[in-house]
């Protein structure tokens, strides 16, 4: 028989009331199993339960008991807090009470407020000093924990130590387990959530010496984490003891850390390890070397952009298309176009399609001008070297004069943004910076131009803290030019970028509250945003001070602020904040923009944002929707979210055209590097964005959202993602900061140009200890079409005239079937019977069907996709792709660590469908990129890539000529009128096809070099009348083999001794130096001590006519004259006045002034070497008017850097005319002339008019009689 159901607790609550002790404790026993059900009838004695739990004649199990009874109840009634309190008077009761089934639901909820407690008092702890945590409360936490480490639930357990600042727990389960995953874990969560800054930087400080010490073996996948702590920390201190601990035995993981720091460290913090980075003692100091080299971000940009430049995989009908179908008159498609093609063609150095469309190029005005000028930057993007000269057309002239091409300005401008664009992040303290600034300051009146030199200066210096720059932006800003104040606040910030520094932003605030102008206030916001970013907490007063102004261009540079100081640690408060804002506020751009910060916060969840955005991109606010397509994109990116863009392909068809815009550009950012097998929607979405480009009655906005999505989805040659974590899982600052500046191309086109910040170059570049890339091949174990490039656009074909079957109607179908009935029935066709029974219905028009060769059971099978791919060194891995990557065991080349930080399995899995891959849209995979390899067969000759030492030219354009000498092309001008750059050296092609025609040609001392290459290709040449004694830039040699006569003239008047002496003395007394100080408005009066010459000596090497000449000066000024050549005699010196020295090491040793006069010959080039160069004293000058190459210019320009010198006096170089980039042009200890000496107004009247033309045109009339004269030998 079953027992009855109990209906009531009313016999049990009775003997609560019971004299005798034993009867009420259980009552109390027994009411707590009972409680679930009869709570509401149990509430009513809560306050004999309490009295029970008080009293002290029950027993410490009964007063237990009582405790448990009285939090139930308090549980059931909602009462949290008092249930809590109960359940700590408890004690073993309670713990005890959670292994009863049933009771889950109560203990979770007990515990979470016991966790929530015990958190929060300890940090009322750590602000007020005083031990506040109740015993019992640490009873219950301490038990918490036990139980998590006894069923292996770690990670709850550290979640909970991290939340009470109890490292001791981490420490204790770490010792325990030995898991550096645990360790990396608790790193990731401190660094990800809204902790605290101080707290964060304590726990990773903490952690940073409990990970083992890390080797060369690749299986160390802490390497990764350890990395990221780093440069979250951002610590020299921390960081010079684990580099020098790997020196010298494992200097290649040295160099591995090296590389990943550049990736996510700050330009100060790497140039603060540079800076304290031992010098090393024998085998150490190379290594030291190289890790200065690397840290200082130059190799890997340089290894990146040879990456680019291989696999460039731009489709140009693409771009073609977009050139058809946009109209070029019109400002916005010129922009947009420019915009695409910069997109595209990113950090790849080809200007293919620039060149080869001129004309489209020419029609960009004003503004579209300065932004197609700009777009250079981007697609040289990295290009150091020759930055300048590729921009050298463009920049301002070199001597501050106004120039006579119409709309320079906006040129001029476009360039000095393009100059920091290809500098950027790398341009803090160098030579870029100090240009920038000049020109900023010399463009006076010219806020075209000073609105492109503050741009490009706070992108290169992005974080440098240089205080002179930040001040020369001041006094733009304070100029209160609308367009140059507004690039002014932009790169304030920039300059100043994480400093928290309340003194610049208090006075960017008090400025932007004098001024009128929307731009300047604008600029000023984001620049503030820029000085808080990454403070987190420390940033909140000025959060909340521009949130609650008036002013709505200030809440909107609030917001910024707000998602930029807490970008990537998804903190919740600051996601409500955003979300408030974001349907509260009465400003339609502060709601825009609150929208779009969500991504800033929460990219590194990029599965969340979707949802979170869903109901906000229905919104009845256009603006509100606009936000969730750029948060979408922005957070999303890279990933191919399947969520994301399946919320954007309906908002691509919204009634607004803004709205489509943004789905465009979001889009565009999502799929990047996608393929079509790996997602469904790269197909339609390129269709999509072919379709809008090319539709003439689409929305202007529509388009040029569609053409910025199209660059956006191939960027950088389809070779880079966008993302706002660095490979090593830290916040990508630089992209980051790019970001933010292209969702202010809503006000301003040319800030769409700082996307390409975010772009992320995807690959494995593997090089050795020499920084040499190797040829090698690993595995991906992944089917090739999961990660392919795109198809190529096909171009469109002509269409054919197909001949259209004519309609027939009905009535004459049956006219003619019943004539045709007849004519079968008279030639007894009667197999035509069934037929004929639907003689009286309708005729259908059918189409033929093709007739298929094969049976449909003889079909051939389709051939199956192998499950991996072999790929060499230098190629595309996507982040998708990463964990799939292997190096195989035997093979020659090792990574000194993990490829990535996840990974598939041991060995790789093959994966065989889309759906088995596992996508970085939960969290960035991060690894790959540049990793220094182990050669496990030393003994082995290696193979080496070759880099490519000039920029890409692209498909079809750059080529050999028949000397087989690299072709060079020229620069593109937007003007026809522009001013070239002079080339590194002579364009062959163009020389060839202007000289080829011609039998006698003059030239003009060296101005123009003929190598025996050029010679070979001029078949009709036969004399060349060159002007002076002799031309080292003839092969004379070679022409006299091929039948060429070569003449020249007599000197005439030379003024090179004069040009001496003009240097000795500017250089001596400082005169250059002075000169620019005082035009500059220096305020100092004196800065310098001129250096005398009487009684000092004077070293001549060589003492040829001009060296005899300037001895006979020397004179006049009381200097002893002392000479050394190779064939001097003491007769020789002697006769010329000159004391003979035996050695060129003594000549150096004993000179003040060291004076160069020899003539250029293989047996004189570089007869001035470093030794020679060290010998000289501090207080000595070097003087040069021969030929650049007589000396090691890269051992002059180190011993003026230095200092070991007092000075130089220059007036040739190793390459003519000096590069707008060489470091000489940067130094204030050189004096420099371009090439002056032989140059006077009476050398050209007496001397050359007379002696020059007319000889020339002797040597050709003697020439053409049969008996060349004044032939060189």
């Amino acid at each position: 028989m079953a027992p009855r159901p109990q209906s009531s607790a009313a016999g049990v609550i009775a003997l609560l009331s019971e004299p005798e002790p034993f009867l009420k404790e259980h009552a109390l026993k027994a009411l707590n199993s009972l409680v679930p059900q009869f709570w509401a009838e149990i509430s009513e004695q809560l306050e004999l339960i309490e009295s029970l739990y008080e009293s002290e004649e029950l027993s410490k199990d009964a007063h237990d008991a009582a405790a448990l009874l009285a939090s139930k109840v308090y549980y059931y009634l909602g009462e949290y807090d008092e249930a809590l309190s109960f359940a700590l008077g408890a004690g073993s009761a309670f713990e005890a009470d959670g292994r009863t089934p049933g009771n889950e639901e109560y203990i979770e909820t007990v515990i979470s407020k016991a966790i929530d407690k015990y958190v929060e008092t300890r940090r009322q702890e750590r602000a007020e000093g005083v031990e506040k945590v109740d015993d019992k409360l640490q009873n219950i936490i301490e038990g918490i924990f036990r139980r998590c480490i006894h069923e292996g639930e770690y990670k709850q357990a550290i979640g909970i130590a991290l939340e009470s600042r109890r490292l001791d727990v981490v420490e204790n389960i770490y010792r325990r387990t030995r898991d550096v995953s645990l360790l990396s874990y608790t790193m990731e969560a401190v660094i990800d959530t809204g902790f605290p800054l101080s707290y964060r930087d304590q726990v990773l400080k903490f952690l940073l010496p409990l990970f083992p010490s890390p080797t060369g073996d690749s299986t160390s996948p802490h390497v990764h984490s350890i990395t990221r702590l780093l440069v979250t920390l951002s610590s020299p201190e921390l960081t010079l003891p684990l580099l020098t601990s790997l020196i010298p035995d494992n200097k290649l993981l040295a160099y591995q850390f090296a590389f990943d720091l550049v990736e996510g460290g700050s330009q100060d913090f790497l140039e603060a390890i540079r800076n304290e980075l031992p010098a090393g003692e024998g085998l150490t100091a190379p290594i030291y070397d190289t890790l200065r080299h690397i840290l200082g971000g130059q190799e890997s940009v340089k290894l990146y952009l040879e990456f680019l430049k291989r696999n460039n995989k731009v489709d140009m009908l693409i771009l073609k298309h977009t050139k058809e179908s946009l109209e070029p008159r019109s400002s916005i498609y010129h922009t947009a176009l420019s915009l695409q093609n910069a997109f595209m063609h990113s950090g790849t150095t080809s200007d293919v399609f620039l060149r080869e469309n001129l004309e489209w190029l020419a029609l960009a005005s004003n503004w579209s001008k300065f932004t197609a000028t700009a777009a250079l930057g981007v697609i040289h993007k990295g290009h150091f070297q020759e930055g300048m000269n590729i921009l050298g057309p463009y920049l301002p002239q070199p001597n501050g004069g106004d120039s006579s091409i119409p709309g320079a300005s906006y040129s001029e401008g476009g360039a000095l943004y393009a100059l920091g664009l290809i500098h950027v992040g790398c341009g803090s303290g160098k030579q870029v910076e100090g240009y920038l600034r000049d020109a900023l300051k010399a463009a006076q009146g010219e806020e075209v131009v000073q609105h492109g030199a503050a741009l490009g200066l706070g992108v290169a210096g992005m974080g440098g803290k240089n205080v002179d720059a930040y001040n020369d932006l001041k006094e733009i800003l304070y100029m209160d030019s609308a367009v140059a104040g507004e690039a002014a606040g932009y790169a304030m910030g920039l300059i100043m970028l994480g400093t928290g520094d309340a003194s610049a932003s208090d006075e960017m605030l008090a400025y932007a509250k004098d001024t009128q102008h929307e731009k300047i206030i604008r600029g000023i916001s984001i620049g503030v945003a820029f000085i808080h970013y990454g403070r987190q907490e420390q940033a909140d007063d000025m959060i909340k001070q521009m949130l609650e102004d008036t002013d709505p261009i200030l809440r909107y540079g609030g917001v910024y602020t707000l998602a930029l100081a807490y970008a990537g640690t998804a903190n919740n408060d600051a996601v409500r904040k955003l979300l408030h804002i974001a349907v509260s506020d009465t400003s339609d751009d502060v709601r825009r923009a609150a929208v779009t910060s969500l991504a800033f916060l929460l990219f590194k969840n990029p599965s969340s944002v979707p949802r979170i955005v869903q109901l906000l991109s229905e919104s009845y606010n256009p603006h509100v929707r606009c936000g969730a397509t750029l948060a979408l994109g922005i957070a999303c990116a890279g990933t191919g979210l399947q969520d994301a863009v399946e919320i954007l392909e309906p908002m691509t068809k919204d009634s607004v055209d803004f709205v489509r815009q943004g789905a465009f550009v979001a889009l565009g950012m999502i799929l990047v590097e996608q393929s079509e097998a790996s997602s469904p929607s790269m197909a339609s979405t390129r269709q999509l964005y072919h379709k809008i480009i090319g539709d003439k009655h689409e929305d202007p906005m529509a388009r040029f959202g569609a053409a910025l999505g199209q660059g956006l989805i191939d960027a950088g040659g389809r070779n880079v993602t966008i993302n706002l974590q660095s490979r090593a899982g830290s916040r990508n600052t630089t992209a980051i900061v790019g970001m933010t500046l292209f969702c202010q191309f809503w006000y301003w086109y040319p800030l769409a140009h700082c996307v390409s910040l975010a772009f992320q170059p995807t690959g494995i570049l593997g090089v050795n200890g020499d920084l040499k890339a190797p040829k090698f091949e690993f595995i991906s174990n992944a089917r090739p079409s999961l990660f392919a490039y795109p198809p190529p656009t096909k171009p469109p074909k002509k269409e054919t005239v197909t001949k259209v079957a004519a309609a027939v109607l009905s009535t004459t179908a049956k006219a003619k079937a019943r004539e045709k009935k007849k004519a079968a029935d008279s030639a007894d066709a009667m197999d035509t019977d069934e037929k004929a029974e639907k003689k009286d219905g309708d005729i259908e028009m059918k189409t033929d069907e093709p007739s298929s060769s094969k049976q449909d059971g003889a079909k051939s099978p389709r051939k199956s996709e192998p499950s991996f791919e072999r790929l060499p060194n230098f190629s595309r891995v996507t982040p998708a792709q990463m964990p799939y990557i292997v190096f195989p065991q035997e093979g020659r080349y090792q990574p000194v660590r993990a490829v990535s930080s996840t990974s598939v399995g041991k060995g790789g899995k093959s994966i065989h469908g889309a759906n088995g891959l596992k996508l970085s849209s939960e969290k960035f995979a991060g690894g790959g990129g540049i990793l220094i390899l182990i050669d496990q067969r030393p003994e082995e000759d290696a193979e080496f890539i070759e880099f490519t030492s000039v920029p890409a030219a692209g498909a079809g354009v750059s080529g050999q000529g028949a000397s087989g000498q690299e072709r060079r092309d020229p620069h593109i001008a937007l003007d026809e009128n522009a001013p070239e750059a002079d080339p590194p050296e002579p364009f062959e092609d163009e020389l060839v096809a202007r000289l080829e025609p011609y039998t006698i040609i003059c030239a003009m001392r060296e101005r123009t070099k003929f190598p025996a290459s050029l010679l070979d290709r001029l078949p009709n040449l036969k004399f060349i009348a060159t002007t002076g004694p002799k031309n080292a830039g003839i092969d004379v040699a070679h022409a006299k083999s091929k039948g060429i006569s070569v003449s020249g003239t007599d000197g005439g008047r030379s003024s090179t001794s004069e040009h001496i002496w003009a240097l000795i003395l500017a250089t001596a007394r400082y005169i250059a130096y002075e000169d620019a100080g005082l035009k500059a408005k220096r305020q100092t009066w004196q800065t310098t001590i001129p250096i005398g010459l009487a009684g000092k000596t004077l070293g001549l090497v060589g003492v040829g006519r001009l060296g005899t000449r300037t001895a006979q000066v020397a004179k006049v000024f009381d200097l002893k004259v002392i000479g050394w050549s190779p064939n001097l005699t003491p007769e020789r010196a002697e006769a010329a006045g000159v004391e003979y020295v035996k050695s060129k090491e003594e000549l150096f040793s004993r000179s003040d002034i060291v004076s160069i006069h020899m003539i250029l010959s293989d047996r004189s080039k570089g007869i001035i070497t470093a030794n020679d160069l060290s010998l000289m004293k501090p207080t000595s000058i070097f003087i040069n008017t021969s030929r650049g190459p007589l000396v090691d210019e890269n051992a002059l320009v180190q011993v003026l850097q230095q200092k070991k010198i007092a000075g130089a006096g220059l007036d040739v170089y190793d390459v003519e005319p000096l590069p707008l980039d060489h470091p000489l042009r940067e130094l204030d200890n050189v004096t420099l002339s371009p090439h002056l000496g032989y140059v006077s107004d009476d050398s050209y009247r007496a001397g050359l008019s007379v002696v020059f033309w007319s000889q020339t045109v002797e040597n050709i009339i003697s020439f053409l009689d049969g008996t060349p004269q004044r032939v060189i030998s």
